[in-house]
């Protein structure tokens, strides 16, 4: 049944893009962008935002493939129904090529995310040193149950002290099984990600999407950000490897674009809320703008 709908949203796809130019077409004259993004408006808006609207000056129409099945979001890419996507950070990305070796699909750039972070309800504190001379034995944490996330949740817990992973094994890979040091009695309970805010009220911590966080308007209400200077964890814009070669017209100017000041002001005008994002490495060093927000 799955893969039924797997194809069906699949042949959705070819057919809205049917009348598309083929890739080498693309690649030389084309100017319709055709990018899959997730269900969530995240990064939709920030694309309407901060990039169409520089496109769109130089000629491009800029087009969104909504797609929010994982599988699909990434064979859509490879199989050339979408130019690119964005909705997934690199350790994800690298999770999926490992599970399908014959996708030629890589990183084209990251971009600044809603970064995941530690909320409560039951406990009223600020910072993570307050919080864990509340915590108490048998505690429940609530953390994504996919399996980048659910490690990159404990990978950020260890970080904070909270507990530790066994080293001999890939950390990337871990799972709450994986706990052998448990200075506070905790229980890290493993859950569907869009469930966890709705379930702050009977747990004692939950780790949230950025995004989740930012669509429900509580991302400012995190206790702590996530911390990630490799931007691993950041939302990073995908393509084939083929494009990445070619480095057509489009492709640098799509790049332009984010590296530009236009996309700058957008993200650091207080009006929008992408200025509370997590700002990527190659950002903070081009404008000289630090991270306030992962804190």
């Amino acid at each position: 049944m799955k893969k039924l709908i797997r194809l069906l949203i699949i042949a959705i796809v070819f057919s809205f893009v049917a009348c598309h130019h083929s890739k080498k077409e693309k690649a030389q004259d084309d100017k319709t962008i055709i990018i899959g993004v997730t269900q969530k408006p995240t990064y939709p808006d920030l694309i309407k935002a901060a990039i169409q609207p520089i496109l769109e000056k130089k000629g491009y129409t800029i087009k969104l493939v909504q797609l929010d099945d994982q599988h699909v979001f990434n064979s859509t890419l490879v199989d050339g129904a979408i130019d690119i996507n964005i909705g997934q950070h690199e350790s994800a990305l690298n999770f999926d090529k490992r599970n399908n070796p014959d996708w030629h699909i890589s990183p084209l750039i990251t971009v600044p995310s809603a970064h995941m972070g530690i909320f409560s309800n039951k406990y009223h504190v600020k910072t993570i040193n307050e919080l864990k001379s509340k915590l108490q034995k048998g505690d429940v944490v609530a953390i994504p149950d996919d399996v980048t996330n659910g490690a990159r949740s404990l990978i950020f817990l260890e970080n904070l002290g909270i507990i530790k992973l066994r080293t001999d094994k890939d950390k990337f890979a871990a799972t709450e099984k994986d706990i052998v040091e448990n200075p506070y009695d905790l229980k890290v309970k493993p859950i569907t990600a869009e469930q966890i805010p709705r379930i702050l009220d009977g747990i004692a911590v939950g780790l949230i999407y950025g995004d989740d966080a930012d669509l429900l308007g509580i991302l400012n209400k995190a206790i702590i950000r996530e911390v990630d200077e490799s931007d691993l964890f950041l939302n990073t814009f995908v393509v084939r490897d083929e494009t990445l070669r070619v480095n057509p017209k489009w492709l640098q100017d799509f790049v332009a674009a984010i590296k530009s000041e236009e996309f700058k002001k957008v993200i650091e005008d207080t009006t929008y809320r992408f200025h509370k994002y997590y700002r990527p490495s190659w950002y903070r060093k081009k404008w000289g703008i630090a991270n306030e927000w992962g804190k």
